[in-house]
């Protein structure tokens, strides 16, 4: 199947269908989805580093929390990034984990391109199989 992520027709809000060859690499490609929203993520530099580590009840948790922790980072430090990559992806116990490594650097109106805000990730029409996940953003 491959790497991608693509935006489905939603009438307000914005749908993104991300796949991999694994649940990980669906992750990471959800994450590439989102910076896609805000910004041409071929203008990003990697002058930063973040590490991540998310701990969530299930799956659909995980997401949700993966995704908003990246609205965090930006709406609080403006960071964004086009190298995203997933160290750990695990069930332990009675929660879910996620490891992930960020390279990027700080949004710069004067050097990349602002297209839309991201509000909010929502839990509509939230799926998840495999090797893909399909969220919405709330714009």
């Amino acid at each position: 199947m491959g790497l991608t992520y693509e935006f489905l027709d939603h009438t307000a809000d914005t749908i993104i269908l991300a796949k991999g060859e694994n649940l990980a690499e669906a992750f990471e490609q959800a994450a590439l989805g989102f910076y896609d929203v805000i910004t041409d993520p071929n203008t990003i530099e990697g002058k930063n580093t973040k590490e991540i580590t998310i701990k969530s009840e299930d799956i659909e948790a995980l997401l949700f929390d993966w995704i908003d922790q990246l609205i965090f980072y930006f709406d609080t430090e403006n960071f964004i990034s086009n190298n995203i990559q997933i160290t750990s992806l695990a069930k332990i116990d009675n929660s879910f984990i996620l490891e992930a490594t960020l390279v990027g650097e700080q949004f710069e109106i004067n050097k990349h391109p602002q297209e839309t805000e991201v509000k909010a990730m929502t839990y509509s029409f939230m799926k998840i199989g495999d090797d893909f996940v399909e969220f919405t953003l709330d714009l």
